[in-house]
């Protein structure tokens, strides 16, 4: 009897251990979980001495994990985080891919809110415009890197997508590419001449990247935007309010918080994010009350349920200005 009763306690470990490593074995899921709400004037650094006296601006994000069969489980009793499957977030592309191409997006993010804060404080600023590297191939060579922003193809200027296209075709198996590269101050791109062999990809010589007009800003006075791990676009609207805070555009008013997620165009339009309902969770918990979204997800962050949350949708960043005005966070602006 005892020596069956080892034989069943020998196998119970066995399957305990089995059923312990399963639980760790990754699955083709990832979780969204709220994130952190960040202070923009932590991240912007333009100097201004006044900002310590006044209330806040906050950014805030999300949390991306792949999941494991055993977090599966437990997320999936947790209505705070949102469970979906690879293919619904990467699509054909792989994790790897993504990371680098949101490293561009800040990049494009940054550029953006630089254009609509200064345009609306009036304020000088030069346009520097290009071919962007959206997106680069496993294959592609090391020294291209999205957000890249083309302006000449073998020394030849070429700063409009049907030229650079036309040029790097046209190009030899080996050329060179000048390009504007973001640097750690925003308003002072370096510019670069990188060296790149083409590789063959469904029968075509090619270079691996994916490419869309775009444009770099050039400033008298660059400063610096610190984003940390975070990328992708969804802080243009909360930097745009940011540098029109370190400007003297804006005044916020002293102990008034609000959060902010949104992208921004060089036009001032707010465009559409991800994660809405966990950036409300973030912000709750961060003592924010007043939650500026685009327009059209304004639904998405009263799904988090927080009665206590003031949830306003915006189109634009003059209709954001004006929400602040609204619920008195701001005190003046001279936009």
């Amino acid at each position: 009897m005892k020596k069956r009763n080892r034989y069943l306690l020998g196998g119970g470990l066995v399957l305990l251990v089995a059923l312990l490593l399963v639980a760790f074995v990754p699955i083709s899921y990832y979780s969204f979980a709220p994130g952190n709400a960040i202070a923009v004037e932590d991240q912007i650094h333009l100097d201004n001495q006044a900002i310590g006296r006044q209330g806040h601006i906050f950014m805030t994000d999300v949390n991306l994990m792949q999941l494991t069969l055993g977090l599966d489980i437990i997320d999936s009793f947790n209505k705070n985080i949102d469970i979906y499957p690879a293919s619904a977030i990467f699509g054909s592309s792989n994790p790897g891919q993504i990371v680098t191409q949101q490293v561009g997006q800040m990049i494009d993010a940054k550029t953006a809110a630089v254009i609509a804060a200064y345009s609306y404080a009036g304020r000088k600023y030069t346009i520097l415009p290009g071919v962007e590297v959206i997106s680069t191939l496993p294959q592609t060579s090391p020294s291209v890197l999205p957000g890249d922003l083309i302006v000449a193809v073998n020394g030849e200027s070429a700063t409009t997508l049907a030229v650079v296209a036309k040029d790097i075709e046209k190009a030899g198996s080996l050329l060179t590419l000048t390009v504007y590269r973001s640097s750690s101050m925003v308003g002072s791109p370096v510019k670069k001449t990188i060296t790149l062999h083409k590789f063959l990809d469904q029968g075509r010589q090619v270079i691996g990247v994916t490419l869309a007009p775009s444009e770099t800003v050039e400033l008298q006075k660059p400063f610096a935007i610190e984003t940390g791990q975070i990328g992708g676009p969804s802080a243009g609207l909360a930097f745009t309010l940011g540098i029109l805070q370190q400007l003297g555009a804006i005044q916020v008013a002293s102990g008034k918080k609000v959060a902010v997620t949104g992208t921004i165009s060089p036009d001032g339009t707010v465009g559409d994010v991800g994660g809405v309902k966990q950036k409300a969770v973030a912000v709750y918990s961060a003592g924010v009350r007043l939650f500026i979204v685009p327009d059209v997800e304004v639904a998405a962050a009263n799904s988090a349920g927080i009665k206590g949350l003031k949830v306003v949708g915006v189109k634009t960043l003059v209709q954001a200005i004006d929400a602040l005005m609204k619920y008195k966070v701001l005190l003046r602006t001279h936009g």
